[in-house]
């Protein structure tokens, strides 16, 4: 059971779960990749860099105190959120707390220290502009939201994190705290009467103005796309479109969706490509819902001659679930698949502290598992066959060879 509490204008998520050993940690705050200065894009993923790797009080960094405490610590930014997420045992978690607030709220940085997190970003942007499967996802959603913040990639470019500077950085972190919505969840075994007592330490109490959002404009209409050149060796094809924002009831049957177009061997799209014709061997489907809108999407990678008609078979799959349906069996094995999913999200300690705080910051309620579960379990195919249909209207189709 979940218990909701506040500190200043902060909403705090405890799961006391006394069997664990172990208490897992979120830190989320609201700003991300679409927040980014014109220009200055991979703001916030640099910041999150700096977040981990910045010395505390002139000592050890985040990233390095938690692992020298025999724990795990580690960061992601998304194109609305920024988390800071820790696995410790049980009694260090309020000392572990504490240094994961002052990582994000006493922003004391030089500019040796930018120079130097910005040489790792841009030797991670490197290794995945040598990935054609990463590329190919932001050729896709750079297609798929226009001219909008959320197509941009979220570690930005090369020349645009070379032009982010001290002030900037400075001035996106004051901006991020006085505009973007904070929230910490904790599960696991520590007594929550302590992790209180250590709430009360943290600064986040600090945070009592409420934040004022920056306006955020909606991602344009779609504008479809398909494949009109192939590449001569092996390549990486994404194929999907926009889906419900993540208080949009609608995005359960998108979920079901991406489950029966999935990589599991019950799945329509599987017993095609897979058992009928053997045009790939890796590939999968997922949503993605952001504030606003959403993304779904799947993902093959097929030899040079079987990629055409890899994707044309996963058009003519959604355009027979569009006209169709989805059947019966089909639509309860997607279903016990999507609640199956949850379930274990829910159950995983750390994956559970992330749901929660990272839904937090971008809708008022909170992820409830079970209210997750009663949705999906009440998807319908009419449901489901809307979802298609509105894919098959705005469909976006982009490749990447391996070579590339």
């Amino acid at each position: 059971m979940t218990e909701q509490l506040r500190v200043g204008n902060v909403p705090v998520l405890l799961t006391h779960e006394p069997r664990l050993r172990t208490t897992s940690l979120c830190l989320a705050l609201g700003f991300g990749g679409r927040h980014d200065p014109a220009g200055a894009e991979g703001t916030a993923h640099l910041f999150e860099h700096l977040v981990m790797a910045r010395p505390l009080d002139g000592g050890a960094p985040l990233c390095e105190r938690v692992e020298m405490a025999g724990g795990s610590v580690n960061a992601r930014t998304g194109p609305e959120t920024l988390l800071i997420h820790a696995q410790v045992l049980a009694e260090d978690a309020p000392q572990t707390l504490e240094w994961m607030s002052r990582a994000l709220l006493d922003f004391q940085l030089t500019q040796d220290c930018l120079d130097s997190e910005r040489r790792v970003v841009l030797q991670e942007i490197a290794a995945a502009v040598a990935d054609p499967s990463d590329t190919v996802q932001d050729a896709f959603l750079a297609a798929l939201f226009a001219g909008h913040p959320l197509g941009s990639p979220v570690a930005g470019d090369p020349a645009s994190v070379g032009a982010i500077t001290l002030d900037g950085i400075r001035g996106a972190h004051a901006d991020a705290l006085a505009t973007s919505p904070v929230a910490l969840a904790a599960v696991g075994g520590t007594d929550p009467d302590a992790l209180r007592r250590a709430l009360d330490a943290t600064g986040l109490g600090a945070l009592t103005a409420q934040p004022v959002p920056r306006p955020a404009a909606e991602p344009g209409p779609v504008r479809p796309a398909t494949v009109t050149a192939w590449p001569e060796d092996f390549t990486w094809v994404m194929a999907g479109g926009r889906a419900p924002g993540a208080g949009d009831p609608r995005r359960h049957a998108y979920n079901v969706l991406a489950h029966l177009l999935g990589a599991s061997p019950a799945s329509l799209l599987y017993a095609r490509l897979r058992n009928k014709e053997a045009l790939a061997y890796d590939f999968r489907s997922w949503a993605r819902n952001y504030s606003d809108a959403g993304a779904w999407r799947m993902l093959a990678g097929a030899e040079p001659g079987n990629a055409p008609r890899l994707l044309d078979a996963f058009q003519e799959i959604l355009r027979h679930v569009a006209a169709e349906g989805p059947g019966d069996e089909a639509l309860a094995t997607a279903v016990h698949q999507a609640v199956v999913e949850t379930v274990l999200e829910s159950e995983a300690p750390l994956d559970l502290a992330m749901a929660l705080a990272s839904q937090r910051v971008m809708v008022e309620e909170p992820w409830d598992p079970a209210t997750e579960i009663e949705a999906l379990r009440a998807v319908t195919a009419e449901q489901v066959v809307t979802a298609a249909t509105e894919l098959t209207a705005g469909l976006v189709c982009v490749v990447q060879p391996q070579s590339a």
